[in-house]
């Protein structure tokens, strides 16, 4: 044995000698598939009816092993940390009675996931205690406050009794998922929490080794440790602080498969497929920035094959076979904060689901488009001719075309101007700067939204003419027409409101640029005002609809938490999330006041 092979062997690494004498680095971790319903933080109608809340419909009919639990269902908040400290939820109390129902709700749904044999998986936010404890134990909490949580030897102890109760509790749970940046508690009233570290590297991989200890080495559980929000695409980075933690059969490394979050055209991410360790790819079927599958917006293959506007075309299929990807898991509901809400029509998210499903339990042996014409007759029933499948085809690439130039855009790129479902405005179409006072490229990007909004038009004929006439399941046409109607009257907001915008932004810093083809503002007011008119109509009018879009944005802030509608607050008042709370009718109503 020589010099290497003995370190890797101190590390728990394999290495196992090529013909050609090279060495090939083998990871022994357990291959694993997984889904993900998320209960948005604040949302109440987050629990929508979804087969993907079924345990049996994931095991069996998209052939994963598990399910991860997210928000309250993680379980770590049903502990009472009995075996450290007496009375933090006292007897006859509320908060007693609140984690007692949690208990046994999640002890019922673990019953049902091991009778049709599914796994679960803890999705824990990092760190997080009940706030009666911090107040009986002040040392672990910055400057004894009570409230932040500090990462110190006295908080080590106390996550230490958060792992063993909860696996004591819950001994059918297979490992855990932990977040750590992100700790929402908007549905956990008795509960508290933050990020672990400031950020250094050093205190990060403290961090890790510490929960690897305590979930995989002393409960023999699972653990995956996700990249998001903290080193989300830093290769050099994450190469350097994960080379400094011992690989183990049981850990893994949680990463998205793009750059920045779920969003288009954000690059491949560079730390997929490199390392020592397991790594499970992380991919969003809904997409919470894309309308949520309330419109036709197919990106499979983009994600399987990378995306047109990539310049290299990076996607699954590069790192499926690779040594360190070790799992999948899809997020098929949630994400982000609110609606649209489907109503239990999932046919997009289906399409998504059994698209990558068969795809990734193939390792990649059949293509994408291969698999996409096998799976439409099976969803939609009547379309089996070679014809309708073909419509079907070509209506998934133009959904994609649709939405990249519709609501992202190429000139300019515009990042989350539209979230969840919110319309935002100048504040947060920052994008509009590249643009200045250039008239070439103004009327290049009105041109984009008027292409998307062309292409939402053909979406609709394809299927009036090619597709519906193929179809047998009355609901599955209304809803599929819904959709298809859906995303003409949205985009036909968004092409309307890009000459208004034009004027709001020249307002704003001074400029003058006429209206396009001798358009006069008011007939833009009318036409913008018509497009949503109709849109609203038609989501109230329709039964087969998903929930509609607001022309303001997220208000996320200490003023309005969690809140469906914008504070009251004006633009005057300086406060930040009263602000970002205003979105695209703000804007186009300084334009109106002209």
């Amino acid at each position: 044995m020589n010099l290497l092979q003995w370190m890797m062997m101190i590390l728990g690494i394999t290495w196992i000698p090529t013909s050609s004498s090279t060495m090939r680095l083998t990871i022994e971790n357990e291959r694993v598939a997984l889904d993900m319903t998320q209960n948005n933080p604040g949302d109440a109608f987050a629990w929508q009816v979804s087969k993907y809340n079924d345990p049996e419909y994931i095991v069996s009919t998209l052939n994963f092993t598990g399910r991860v639990w997210t928000g309250e269902s993680s379980g770590t908040l049903a502990i009472d940390y009995a075996s450290a400290v007496d009375n933090v939820f006292p007897d006859d109390s509320p908060s007693r009675a609140w984690i007692e129902s949690l208990r046994t709700s999640l002890k019922r749904r673990l019953q049902r996931a091991e009778s049709v044999g599914s796994k679960v998986y803890f999705f824990v936010d990092l760190l997080v205690f009940p706030k009666a404890l911090l107040q009986k134990v002040p040392e672990m909490t910055k400057n004894g406050d009570g409230v932040t949580v500090e990462w110190n030897d006295v908080t080590k102890k106390y996550l230490n009794v958060m792992v063993n109760e909860t696996f004591e509790m819950f001994p059918e749970v297979d490992g855990w998922i932990i977040r750590e940046g992100e700790t929402y508690v908007y549905d956990t009233p008795y509960h508290i929490g933050n990020s672990p570290s400031n950020n250094t590297m050093s205190l990060w991989i403290d961090f890790i080794r510490t929960v690897r200890d305590f979930v995989c080495v002393q409960n023999g559980r699972k653990l995956f440790v996700r990249s998001w929000d903290n080193w989300p695409s830093d290769k050099d980075y994450y190469l350097n602080m994960t080379s400094q933690i011992k690989p183990h059969k049981l850990l893994y490394f949680s990463i998205k498969h793009s750059a920045q979050d779920f969003v288009r055209p954000a690059k491949w991410n560079p730390m997929l497929g490199v390392g020592n360790h397991a790594q499970v790819v992380e991919v969003e079927l809904q997409r919470e920035y894309e309308s949520k599958g309330a419109i036709p917006n197919y990106v499979m293959d983009g994600i399987i094959d990378g995306f047109e506007e990539m310049g290299d075309k990076i996607g699954l299929s590069s790192i499926v076979n690779a040594t360190q990807i070790r799992g999948l898991w899809t997020w098929s509901r949630g994400g982000g904060w609110w609606g649209p809400y489907l109503h239990g029509r999932e046919i997009f998210v289906d399409l998504h689901a059994h698209v990558l499903s068969r795809w990734w339990n193939e390792s990649g042996r059949r293509s994408e488009e291969e698999i996409f014409f096998e799976i439409i007759p099976e969803l939609f029933n009547g379309c089996d001719s070679a014809e309708c499948v073909r419509a079907f085809r070509r209506v998934a690439k133009m959904s994609s075309d649709m939405v990249l130039h519709g609501q992202w855009g190429t000139t300019p790129y515009c990042s989350t101007w539209m979230r969840d479902d919110r319309m935002g405005g100048l504040d947060q179409l920052g994008c509009l700067n590249q643009l200045s006072d250039n008239t070439t490229l103004w009327e290049h990007s009105e041109k984009e939204k008027t292409y998307a909004y062309n292409t939402s038009l053909a979406i609709a004929r394809a299927f009036d003419q090619e597709i519906r006439p193929h179809l047998k399941d009355h609901d599955m046409i209304e809803t599929l027409w819904a959709s298809c109607e859906y995303a003409k009257l949205l985009y036909g907001i968004i092409d309307t409101s890009w000459p208004l915008l034009r004027q709001a932004y020249c307002m704003q810093h001074n400029y003058s640029l006429p209206m396009k083809s001798n358009v006069t503002i008011e007939q833009a007011l009318n036409r913008y005002d018509a497009a949503w008119s109709a849109y609203r109509a038609f989501g109230l009018a329709n039964k087969y609809a998903a929930s509609l879009y607001h022309p303001y944005y997220l208000c996320l802030g200490t003023t309005c938490n969690g809140a469906f509608d914008p504070p009251d607050t004006d633009m005057q008042s300086g406060s930040i999330s009263g602000r970002n709370a205003y979105g695209l009718g703000h804007s186009i109503d300084s334009v109106r006041l002209l």
